[in-house]
This record gives C-alpha cells, structure tokens and sequence, in this order.
C-alpha cells in the first residue's frame, strides 16, 4: 500500500488513480511513490502520470538470452560497444571494406538493446529506414539491420 500525496488515505501500489479522493496520480520513476507537482521534492526527477508509470513498471524485462545479428555467414552477439572496420566489438566487420573505421554502436539498458549510427559514410538501416546519425533505435527481434551492405536480422 502506498498513501495518496492529495489526500493521504492508503491506496493499493499498483494504482493511477486515487481510489479514495480520484485525483490521477504523479508518480516519481526513481523513487517509486506518488508525490504531488510535477517534479520529485527528493530527487528532483520529473514525475509523470500513473497511467505511464504503471506501463513503464511493468514493461517485460530483457530476454533471458542475449540478442544476436544473424547473416552474411555470421552470428554477432549484441553487446555494448562500438563497431567499426578499424574494430570493436565485431572484428568480423573489417573485411567489409563499406562499412566505416568508426560505424556505430550498441548501447544496452535493462529490457532494452539500441543501435546508433555515429556518422558512418553508408549509413545503418533498420527496416529499411536509414538512422540518423546519434540517434539511437531500439533493436527487437525480427527487425532487419543493415550496415553499410551487410544484411542481418535480429535473433
């Protein structure tokens, strides 16, 4: 149980709205409580609607196996890091003479894996979209990665 920041009456944790007095609560990601305004008094984070809280928390976590590129004969661990012909985390990439000394990389959260294209010549595609460059995109499986021409599908 938690207390609503209006009217101070017990609430169940799991809810958007005050059952009691009906005020849409504001929740603070870092704290985890409903707190009144629209910025957490503790640690300053901007609070955001119950509705949103609600989804962001119960959000599936990461797959229990790590994601991987599949194609043009390989299998690439999606790990953080950067890519590039002159190295990183896939060596392979430097027999591909069109993918950039410095392509992109791969940053990872909890639940969440994304790639970022940092200015490469040929550009990094995700289902046929060309990345702009420091932008990240968010990678799932079945999605089709392209760098430079190296075709892959996410697994």
């Amino acid at each position: 149980m938690t207390q609503c920041p209006e009217c101070r009456m017990q609430i169940p944790d799991d809810s958007a709205y005050c059952d009691q007095c009906g005020v849409e609560l504001r929740w603070c990601p870092e704290c985890k409580r409903p707190k009144r305004g629209t910025e957490c008094p503790v640690c300053g984070t901007d609070l955001i609607s119950g509705r949103k809280y609600l989804a962001m928390v119960s959000a599936p976590s990461a797959p229990a196996a790590p994601m991987r590129l599949e194609g043009n004969g390989w299998s690439l661990a999606l790990q953080e890091g950067e890519f590039g012909r002159r190295g990183g985390i896939w060596p392979q990439l430097a027999s591909c003479p069109y993918v950039s000394g410095r392509h992109g990389r791969v940053q990872c959260s909890p639940g969440r894996v994304e790639i970022v294209d940092v200015g490469s010549t040929n550009g990094t595609y995700l289902n046929g979209l060309r990345l702009q460059t420091e932008v990240p995109a968010q990678l799932k499986p079945g999605d089709r990665l392209r760098i430079a021409s190296l075709e892959f599908i996410v697994k």
